[in-house]
C-alpha cells in the first residue's frame, strides 16, 4: 500500500471505529482451552488424552459436574463408542478457548 493510503486509513475515524468487541468474547480471547473447566483428561488403558467435554449435553447443561479427570468407559457410555471417537480426532488444544469457554474455579 502506498503511504498515502495507509494515513488515510489511520485517520478515518469512522474507518476505525466501526471494530467492536463484545464483552463475552474478550473472555475467549484471553484464554486458552488448558483454562477451560471442559477441558479434561481422559483415560484410556494405554494412554491419557485431553478432551474438550463443551460439546456433552450433560456437562454442558449442569446435570452432572465436569471432573479433573475421566474414564474412557464412563464417556463410552455417556456418548456412544463413534461420538467419542470423532471428539477425540477433531480434539486439539488451541491459544484461544471457544465460545463455551468457562474457567477452572
Amino acid at each position: 500500500m502506498n503511504e498515502r493510503v495507509k494515513t488515510y486509513y489511520k485517520n478515518n475515524f469512522l474507518y476505525a471505529g466501526h471494530r467492536m468487541v463484545l464483552p463475552d468474547t474478550g473472555e475467549k480471547f484471553r484464554n486458552s482451552c488448558h483454562n477451560c473447566k471442559y477441558y479434561v483428561n481422559v483415560i484410556g488403558q494405554h494412554e491419557t488424552r485431553k478432551i474438550c467435554l463443551a460439546g456433552v449435553k450433560v456437562y454442558k447443561s449442569g446435570a452432572k459436574r465436569v471432573p479433573q479427570s475421566i474414564e474412557i468407559l464412563e464417556l463410552i457410555l455417556l456418548l456412544g463408542k463413534q461420538a467419542l471417537y470423532n471428539m477425540l480426532e477433531g480434539n486439539k488444544e488451541h491459544q484461544m478457548a471457544c465460545g463455551s469457554f468457562e474457567p477452572v474455579l
